[in-house]
């Protein structure tokens, strides 16, 4: 692959504010497919976190959730003691949203 189409692969996705990178190119291997179709033919959601995990790293699915996490409790903030969190509805918008940027023929 050459280094032109390599970057071709790596998509900026924003969504809820947060905006982050993924190389697409990575939708196309096997570990990504098992995850998928976990995912779209199980109907295992939980299967998007190590999805995620393997898409942008550890760090940055902690740092995704951190960002989520703190706009659900801003969302709650009239609730005392509230505890913000990375909700599965959002989760799912982030898996959606990284799956439209995927051209297979591409």
């Amino acid at each position: 692959m050459t280094e032109e189409a390599k970057d071709d692969n790596i998509k900026d996705i924003e969504l809820g504010g947060y905006k982050f990178k993924v190389d697409t190119d990575l939708l196309d291997d096997v570990e990504a497919f098992e995850y998928i179709d976990n995912i779209e033919n199980k109907g295992q959601v939980a299967g998007i976190v190590p999805l995620l995990k393997f898409l942008i790293g550890d760090q940055g699915y902690l740092d995704m959730k951190a960002h989520f996490s703190k706009l659900d409790a801003e969302e709650h903030k009239d609730q005392q003691s509230y505890k913000g969190r990375f909700r599965i509805s959002k989760l799912n918008d982030v898996y959606m949203a990284i799956i439209e940027k995927f051209d297979p023929k591409g």
